[in-house]
Order: structure tokens, then sequence, then C-alpha cells
């Protein structure tokens, strides 16, 4: 079923697997290798329901000692994690959480070697560009459908579910973390762009680069006009993904492949202009020089201590400054655009897979458990993170109750404002998801490009652009054939950058 299709429909569906029996399902995100029983079938969807609701309430009451390990790199809501797991264990005397926070880096580097040994946590995220076909062929995951109750589906906005991102046909693997938002969104600190003389809020090129120096030349030193986590090459794709979208240009989100006029348009007029912007900072000497070395936790840390004047990243960040730095006076503003240019946007987010359990975990049951809780009201970690302004959260009746801070309010409705939803190939071609299993990253990457401006050792950046351009055309082309997936798939001739791009815009192309 293709994404357009799926919406309250996909979620009807997935209740009706539920009632009617006890799917088969192996553990997903977790422990040691060893495969585990399911509960048995029922004769009837009554008693189906009647065994899993047993099955629940079992794990409370019992003597047995697990330990549950999980691994990944919500480091944006880690204080609301580390309440959610003393409260769980106290209510669960007989399971000890062992959890551990990476960075998006370091977890996928340690998760496919955790994987390869056969030794995966119990529950943990899919990395970022993996597909859910591919980590279920490999054995990362297995379904949570016959481990979670029909009143648990039930809380979830129907848009959160996506063939292929949480679920592959009738199985249920991944839950998504949140509500897509775009991540790459401009914080400013109101007190240093205040003592460097900013009055004004930058939104083109050249009003952003005067206040960078300003800020960088008032600072001597010690205060620069942006940092962000130049050691993360995802965040430095977004970043120039991003501003290459805001300049008018037709670009992908992160991960995601889209031609224009039948070519990568990695080497566009738009894309030239972003990364003219990035290196005419660096040339200023206004990116705080721990940028290449540093992760985006860094980076916010650094931030908020009144380092820089601008970072550029997600809602993540206001939950950890709320906590950590509770008097840190700042804003967020739009992406910046190219001077004269008007009524652009960024690539809208997407919903993309996040949290499953292990397949050779020996405990699912548990595991599916812990899901439960970690998405339920009761237990406070989804309203609290909410409530914090880390996340906009995939049950609706949380946003609705708790979505009070005022920081994400506003950082919600610019995203909202400055962003438009681009086509996907996957929601055309249903071999798009086997595309994405064959095809190979080119590399320097586009984000590996930005940290080459930002150490500058990278100055010709229109000559990685142009070979970054053809060569992933040539890759994407192979791809196609070696999938049999036609390459015309990989365009929209009917995609206008500044409106949403709708099932009907995909209807058209049928």
């Amino acid at each position: 079923m293709k994404k357009r299709q799926l919406g309250a429909l996909l979620l009807a569906g997935v209740m009706t697997v539920l009632s009617l029996s006890g799917c088969g399902a192996m553990p997903s995100t977790g422990n040691q290798a060893e495969e585990s029983t399911n509960t048995a079938e029922s004769d009837s969807p009554a008693e189906a329901a009647e065994d899993k609701a047993e099955a629940v309430g079992k794990t409370e009451g019992s003597d047995e000692k697990i330990t549950l390990r999980i691994v990944d790199w919500s480091d944006g809501s880690a204080q609301r994690r580390e309440e959610f797991h003393k409260k769980y264990m106290e209510e669960h005397p007989n399971i000890t959480i062992e959890y551990t926070m990476l960075t998006v880096d370091q977890f996928k580097n340690t998760i496919v070697t955790m994987i390869k040994s056969g030794d995966g946590p119990d529950i943990f995220p899919i990395p970022g560009g993996m597909t859910l076909k591919t980590a279920v062929e490999e054995g990362w995951y297995q379904p949570i459908n016959s481990f979670v109750t029909e009143d648990f589906a039930d809380q979830f906005d129907p848009r959160s579910f996506e063939e292929g991102v949480t679920h592959i046909g009738d199985d249920w693997y991944t839950i998504t973390e949140q509500m897509p938002v775009i991540q790459c969104l401009f914080f400013y600190n109101k007190d240093v762009l205040e003592q460097a003389g900013v009055t004004e809020i930058p939104t083109t090129y050249s009003e952003f680069r005067e206040a960078c120096r300003k800020i960088t030349e008032n600072g001597n030193g010690s205060v620069y006009g942006l940092i962000d986590g130049g050691k993360q090459v995802n965040r430095m794709d977004v970043l120039v993904r991003s501003l290459a979208a805001a300049a008018g240009g037709k670009v992908a989100a992160i991960t995601k492949v889209l031609t224009v006029d039948g070519r990568a348009p990695y080497d566009t007029d738009e894309m030239k202009q972003a990364m003219g912007f990035l290196k005419g900072l660096v040339d200023d000497g206004s990116i705080h020089p721990d940028t290449v070395n540093i992760s985006a936790p860094e980076a916010r840390e650094m931030f908020a201590q009144g380092q820089a004047g601008f970072l550029c990243q997600g809602m993540w960040c206001i939950s950890p400054w709320g906590e950590g730095y509770p008097d840190l006076n700042y804003g967020v503003m739009a992406v910046p655009v190219p001077d004269g240019v008007t009524d652009t946007y960024v690539q809208g987010g997407e919903l993309s897979p996040w949290i499953g359990v292990y397949k050779q975990s020996k405990h699912p049951k548990e595991a599916a458990e812990y899901l439960m809780a970690l998405f339920s009201e009761e237990y406070g970690y989804q309203s609290g993170c909410v409530e914090d302004g880390a996340f906009v959260s995939v049950i609706p009746a949380i946003n609705e109750k708790y979505m009070t801070n005022e920081i994400m309010k506003e950082y919600y409705t610019i995203a909202t404002e400055t962003s438009k939803i681009v086509p996907t190939i996957t929601s055309r071609d249903e071999k798009a998801n086997d595309f994405y299993v064959e095809v190979k990253d080119i590399q320097p990457s586009l984000g590996a490009i930005v940290q080459g401006i930002f150490s500058q050792s990278i100055t010709d950046f229109d000559g990685q652009l142009k070979t970054l351009a053809d060569s992933s055309t040539e890759e994407w082309k192979r791809a196609c054939e070696a999938v049999g997936m036609d390459y015309g798939s990989l365009e929209f001739p009917n995609w206008d950058a500044k409106k949403d791009y709708t099932e009907q815009d995909y209807e058209e192309l049928k």
C-alpha cells in the first residue's frame, strides 16, 4: 500500500488485524540472541483479547528478574526519560532498565556492531538512512502486533502510521518518536544580539552575515556568529538542504532522492548560493572555530552558554535548555534566504521510523510493555516532553492537553508557515523501497562538503557539487535499473516548490 493511501484506513486495518487474533511476532530491539515463543492463538476474537490482556499484566506480578537494554539518541528529552525509567522500575520491581544514550553518529556504528555480534539491545531505533524493509530483512526487528493492546494502537494519530516506515503490510514494526516537524530553524540568543548592536532579526543572507560579523567582532574571540554540530554529517546535510530549498531550489529531504530535469539537484544555482553563503560566514571568521569538531548536543550547550548568536537545530533543544538554562533569553527565526527572494519554503518534515523490538530479544513482551508505558499519559513521558517543548507527540490527546511551552508554540508556528510537503518516490512507486536498499552513497556527500567548507579543506565547492551531482545521477540510474524501477519515477514535473505536494498531484502522474 502506498503512502497516500494509508491515513485512517491503515489504522482501521491494524485494528482489524489486532482484533482477529494474536499474530505471530518475533522480538525487535533488544537483548541477546534467542527467539521467543508467542502466546497461543485463540479460537475467537474475544478469547484473543482476553489472552492478550492477561499477557500484558503478567510481568508486574512475576518474580522473574529481567533486564531490558535500551539504546537510542534522545538527548533532547534525557531528563524526562530518566524520570520515566525511575517510575517504571518502581512499578515493575522485577525489571531493570539499562539505558544508553548516544549521539546519532555514534549510534549508527554502535548498533551495527551490536547486531552483527547477535547481542543487540531489546529496544532501539533505526539509524538514519536505513529503511525499515532493510532492517527487517536483515533480522533487526520483529512485529509488535501480538504484544500490544488495541487501546494502545487506537490512541495514535493515523498520520503516524505509514507503509515502509512503521508498517510492512499488516505488521507493525516501529513507532515513530514524534510527529514530523522541520529540524532546521535558527535559534538566536537575544542577549548576544543586543550586546553586539543587532536590533533586527535577520531574514536574508546579507542581513544574517552582517549580524554574525557584528557578533563575532563584539565577542573578541569568545563569542561568534554561528555555531553548529559540524562533526555530524547529518546536521550539515540538513543545514545546506534547507538553505537551498529556502532559496527556491527543489531539493529532497535528507536521505531521500529526487531529480530535477533528470538530474541529481546538487549543483543547482540555489545549492551553490547556499554553499556560498556558508563559505562567506567562514571567510568572515563568523563560524565558531570549534564547530568542525563538536556534535549537535555540544553545540547546543555552547550556544546556551552565550558562545554564539545563532544555532540551526530542531525543537529538541527547547527541553534541555529549559532544564539546564532556565534564564536563557532566546527566540526562533526562519531559515534565511538570498536577498530579493520571497515566498519560498523548506522541505516539510517527513515521518520516519524510530523505535522497535529486537528480533532476537529474550523479552519481547516486556519490551512491548515498556513501549506502551513510554507512549502513555499515565507515565508522564509523552506529556512531559510536550510540556517541555521537546517534540510534538504522536498522541493527539496529549498535544491538546500539554502543549503550553511558548517557545515550542513559536517554533511550531514558524515551522508550519515556512515548510511545504515535498514529493517522495516511495509514495509513487512501490519499487522505491528496493531502490533505497540498492543505491549507494556518493562521497563526499552534501554534508561532507559543508564540513570541508567549515574546516577550509574545500575551497572549490562548485567542482565538488558538480562531481556529486554527476556521480549521484549515474548511481541513481544504475540502482533503478538494478531493481527494475523506471528512472523517470524520480522526477516530479508537476511539483511547485511553493505548494504542498498532494495526493492529487501523485494521481496526475499516473
